[in-house]
């Protein structure tokens, strides 16, 4: 093993008994091998620990934390962290083989990028059964986040960061948020830095029940409430673009409280119409023709 780390493959787990083994299979198998895996247990009650345990190794380690979320998980192995470069990869996500070599080599002859990302690739239960397959977001960041722009995606595994740039801008995950977490580090990331694309080494994002992208929830959608009044406190959209962000902003909360038969959703439709009509209209539209 070489003397100094290049790449920190951080990944926190909670209750990922199902999925944890081939995740960590996936960064074994890597065509770049000078990394470590930092293993966070976020205070799980199932056998996930038990399964990272026999993994361990003198460049793969585990931290135990109380149940405090994916935020300070994320933050622990962080500070842990000991290469130039970490990727955040979540415990049911699988990386492709060259994931981590190709990034690695974009970020070494560009040192202008502070990220990169490829293509996510989502799937259901097996490789074979892909649901779709988008580009990550890396370019005009704050419009693409903000306004949902289809065909991209803000998965935090499938990133890899300069840690100097994190650290020398003192960022963190935002242990208030939980689902939106990640995307509001990618908005504050991209005030100090821009990303860039690589093609042909995809992040394998995996569907299921339990994974945050198939649930909506109470909590989530509290979640994204306060998502959106720290970007608005914290500034973090364009000013040119204030319009689309807020009519959107509206919008999904409105939609979304709409589901769990709350009032406040009829509040924010009602505030997202005024913000931008038009959109609106093209938006009550497309939901009559549905």
């Amino acid at each position: 093993m070489n003397k100094t780390t290049e790449i920190s493959v951080i990944i926190p787990f909670y209750n990922a008994s199902d999925f944890i083994d081939e995740t960590i299979q996936s960064v074994l198998n890597q065509t770049f091998q000078n990394w470590e895996i930092i293993l966070v247990n976020d205070g799980s009650t199932d056998n996930s620990a038990d399964i990272s345990k026999k993994y361990l190794s003198e460049r793969i380690f585990l931290y135990e934390q109380k149940n405090m979320g994916v935020s300070m998980a994320r933050n622990v192995g962080l500070k842990k962290a000991k290469g130039k470069y970490v990727v955040f990869l979540d415990a049911d996500d699988i990386l492709s083989n060259s994931f981590l070599e190709k990034r690695y080599d974009f970020l070494e002859t560009n040192p202008q990028y502070g990220f990169c990302c490829s293509n996510i690739i989502m799937f259901k239960d097996h490789q074979d059964n892909i649901i779709w397959n988008h580009k990550g977001i890396f370019d005009n960041i704050s419009f693409n986040v903000l306004n949902y722009t289809e065909s991209y995606e803000s998965v935090p595994s499938n990133y890899m960061f300069r840690k100097e740039v994190i650290i020398k801008n003192k960022l963190f995950f935002n242990p208030l948020l939980s689902s939106t977490a990640d995307r509001f580090f990618l908005l504050e990331l991209c005030y100090f830095s821009k990303g860039g694309f690589i093609e042909n080494a995809p992040l394998w994002y995996r569907y299921h029940t339990k994974s945050m992208s198939s649930l909506l929830s109470e909590a989530l959608i509290y979640d994204n409430e306060l998502f959106y009044k720290l970007i608005d406190m914290n500034k973090l959209y364009q000013k040119k673009f204030k319009k689309q962000y807020s009519f959107h902003k509206y919008y999904i909360l409105g939609t979304s409280f709409i589901k769990l038969n709350k009032l406040k959703g009829l509040h924010y439709l009602f505030i997202g119409s005024f913000k931008h009509p038009i959109l609106f209209i093209k938006r009550f539209f497309i939901i009559m023709l549905r």
